[in-house]
């Protein structure tokens, strides 16, 4: 979690950052508000570095969540508010995971020098390694599929939320995920890959 920089030492709390209501956050963003983007990262970042880890991979997560909140942030002075946050977020999340894989598909990327200085990333959330393994089969699902899975099972969102930041019905969301969890089912009685 990160710390507010100049503030009150009681600001620096985790209740003081999960304290904004989505209203105060966006208008805190939007006044470039140092704290309030903090406040936005520490709510929201798990959710989408979980779903980042899903769509992509562990090499990517950290890289996609991080351009989701860029992409977020650049993108607040249009965000109206029809949706909740974190559905907005996803959303952003699964354009910028494609556009990534895009580009993974069409260039192969070659390593960086070794010498030089490099910041340290901050560590990525701890995840079970049976819970690693399930998502790793969930990652052989088309995207459409693993995002809804995900989206619902690991993140608890409504039918209606995952249909607002999937731009799609929710009848298309039931059977997304219908499809998903039987598919699912196949690739884990399956004997695992080498």
């Amino acid at each position: 979690m990160t710390t507010v920089e100049g503030a009150a030492p009681e600001a620096t709390s985790p209740t003081f950052m999960m304290s904004w209501s989505e209203s105060e956050l966006l208008a805190g963003c939007r006044a470039g508000r140092r704290e309030a983007l903090d406040a936005l990262v520490a709510r929201h970042y798990d959710r989408i570095y979980r779903l980042a880890w899903t769509l992509a991979g562990a090499d990517a997560a950290a890289d996609l969540a991080q351009e989701t909140f860029l992409a977020a942030v650049k993108a607040l002075p249009r965000f109206r508010g029809d949706a909740q946050l974190s559905t907005w977020l996803v959303s952003i999340l699964r354009n910028q995971a494609s556009l990534f894989l895009r580009g993974v598909k069409k260039w192969r990327l070659a390593p960086l020098p070794e010498d030089g200085e490099r910041l340290a990333a901050p560590p990525p959330p701890t995840i079970d390694r049976q819970v690693r393994d399930v998502l790793d089969r969930v990652r052989e699902l088309p995207e459409e599929l693993r995002t809804t899975l995900v989206l619902f099972h690991v993140d608890g969102m409504s039918y209606a939320d995952i249909a607002r930041a999937m731009e799609c019905p929710v009848g298309t969301v039931r059977s997304r995920l219908f499809e998903a969890r039987g598919r699912l089912k196949k690739l884990v009685s399956e004997p695992e890959r080498p």
